[in-house]
């Protein structure tokens, strides 16, 4: 018992959920087509006094000749179903329906119907398969999409499985002066044939959508006054990557994913979009070109550091010591200084008694036995200045002072 049959009047897929009302019961004249095996189908049980539910049965129920196609056909059926009523409750949808642009049931493509939703002008073709076909295959749909539905965008959500989901390590990135790990994945090449075709590949992963941004990783070229190395890195600072969006690039090594509420997809009616995930990637581009303009700077500074030379230090500068002078010249100096030894001033008391006591300021009479030309100094004011101690052991007499002492004590 098949749920749905291709029309080939309507050129749609219609299902017997959806109700029968309008739909000619029994063959039909040959209008309903098996989408598996292309056969042509009955419509049983659209009449009213029917005991039987409504279903589609090939000739003599002998069933279809694909029965594993028809079962997948069956289970995409089923999301594109619940994919339609879930964008029927969003906001600003003015009308949703499900078609199959460019179908044709001689040479199924293996597709499930689109859901066709539109907000205002904008419509959006809308595709939920359980597996993509072949490149050509995708490429037809996109092509025949653009024929029917000029100036409509066209969304692919896949499911996150091992065929359509082939993930790699996390992406580290740098998000609003935070640190993020985005998913990553290597995309396969029908995925490459949507989005190089003008397709975009979302994946669906309950209420939440990711959307895909291209990776390119290069490494920074070595310009004239750079120098890249001991960074004291774990990794080479030439190492980088950049962003391409809001789609990835056909040269993209990669594709980092965004994640963003399927809300908010509608989130400015009149529209679908996702000008959330479109936010962040513009947030990733200009933390890369800061990235990028620092990592050139610092090599540069790195060069300039390494290419002067460190100032040498200041020497020490030692005071050069005078040699002692040699015993002969010591006992030549000491010569010298006894030829040209002036004559001795008398010691105090030498003079006459009387004259120590003469008050201060008076002058002696003449004839009182003091030497002519001799005159005594004036007693000070006051008590002489200290005299600070040697700092150092008194030195032996030299000979002319030993000689000196010895002529006045005679």
């Amino acid at each position: 018992m098949g749920r749905s049959a291709w029309d080939t009047e309507r050129r749609t897929t219609v299902w017997v959920d959806d109700g029968v009302e309008g739909l000619p019961p029994g063959m039909a004249g040959g209008r309903y087509r098996c989408r598996a095996c292309g056969e042509r189908l009955i419509l049983k049980g659209a009449r009213p006094s029917a005991k039987v539910q409504p279903h589609f049965a090939h000739r003599g129920n002998d069933g279809c000749s694909r029965p594993e196609q028809e079962a997948l056909l069956d289970a995409s059926d089923e999301v594109v179903i619940q994919l339609r009523e879930q964008i029927r409750a969003l906001p600003g949808v003015t009308h949703c329906a499900t078609a199959s642009p460019g179908e044709d049931p001689e040479h199924p493509s293996g597709l499930p119907p689109a859901v066709l939703a539109q907000w205002g002008a904008t419509t959006v073709v809308i595709e939920a398969p359980s597996a993509l076909p072949g490149p050509e295959a995708i490429r037809h749909r996109i092509r025949a999409v653009r024929d029917e539905h000029a100036g409509a965008a066209h969304v692919w959500f896949l499911k996150r499985d091992l065929a359509q989901f082939q993930q790699l390590a996390p992406h580290p990135v740098w998000l609003r002066g935070q640190k993020a790990l985005h998913e990553q994945v290597a995309p396969n090449e029908r995925q490459k044939a949507v989005n190089e075709a003008g397709g975009h590949v979302y994946w669906l992963d309950g209420k939440a959508v990711l959307v895909p941004y291209g990776i390119r990783r290069f490494q920074h070229p070595v310009q004239p006054g750079q120098d890249w190395t001991n960074w004291k890195w774990r990794s080479d600072p030439r190492d980088d990557w950049r962003i391409s969006k809001p789609r990835p690039a056909p040269d993209a090594d990669t594709w980092g994913l965004v994640p963003v509420a399927f809300v908010s997809l509608t989130r400015t009616r009149g529209a679908f979009r996702p000008a959330d995930a479109y936010q962040v990637m513009d947030d990733l581009y200009a933390a890369q070109e800061r990235r990028i303009t620092w990592r050139n700077e610092h090599a540069r500074e790195v060069y300039a550091a390494r290419a002067t030379p460190p100032a040498e230090p200041e020497a020490e500068v030692v005071p050069q010591q005078s040699r002692p002078p040699s015993p002969v010249a010591a006992a030549d100096g000491e010569a010298a200084e006894l030829r040209t030894l002036p004559k001795p001033e008398p010691e105090p008391e030498s003079l006459p008694a009387g004259a120590a006591e003469q008050p201060a300021g008076v002058t002696p009479p003449a004839g009182t036995g003091t030497s002519a030309g001799i005159v005594p100094p004036p007693r000070p004011a006051g008590p002489p200045p200290p005299v600070p101690a040697p700092s150092a052991p008194v030195p032996a007499p030299r000979l002319w002072q030993r000689l000196v002492r010895l002529a006045r004590r005679r």
